[in-house]
């Protein structure tokens, strides 16, 4: 009973700082979008400061509900702790090539 009580607890601490700093990340971009408005630059940065925030956000969501699912599993399966290594590693592989083709001086030959 108090394993459960304790695995609760973090759970839930976990996900109240996870919020706090997907909060603070969103809140951080809308400063730049509005910004970026202020300096008449909005249109190609906006979108592709939103579009880079809501990769993160969309696979840190898919990370945390496997993560969870890790943590509450009590035999642990291997494929959700692969699931959860593969997802953590999705926003770092693709933001790089996200930012490669929203940049109009990439040469056309690399696609």
């Amino acid at each position: 009973h108090g394993l459960y009580i304790l695995m609760g607890s973090l759970v839930f601490s976990w996900s109240i700082s996870g919020a706090m700093f997907i909060g603070l990340m969103v809140w951080s971009s809308g400063s730049m979008v509005l910004l970026l408005h202020g300096h008449h630059k909005r249109a190609r940065s906006a979108r592709t400061i939103l579009l880079l925030v809501t990769t993160f956000v969309v696979f840190y969501m898919w990370n945390s509900i496997f993560a969870f699912y890790v943590i509450t599993l009590i035999g642990s399966y291997l494929w959700s702790m692969h699931t959860s290594h593969v997802l953590a590693s999705c926003f770092p592989t693709i933001c790089p090539l996200l930012l490669i083709l929203r940049d109009s001086i990439a040469p056309n030959f690399c696609f």
